[in-house]
């Protein structure tokens, strides 16, 4: 059986990785070029409560809601 830690071997394994290593960094690079980011503006939402009266919420429930609820509860 062939000595794994020889020189030649530990050279061919470094190479191997730094090879990996570049490849990956140049992909990286050419993808942030190509791609470049988009700036998201943020989205603003309206902190003021609705004036809505408890009547209209109630039935406006009824209506949208197909089941009937019990009046008492167990």
């Amino acid at each position: 059986m062939k000595q794994p830690f020889e020189l030649k071997y530990i050279k061919r394994y470094l190479l191997m990785y730094a090879g990996v290593v570049i490849v990956a960094v140049l992909f990286y690079f050419i993808n942030s070029t190509n791609n470049p980011v988009k700036v998201i503006e943020k989205k603003q939402f309206d902190t003021q409560k609705a004036e809505r009266s408890l009547s209209d919420a109630t039935e406006s429930n009824r209506s949208i809601s197909p089941f009937r609820l019990l009046q008492t509860g167990y």
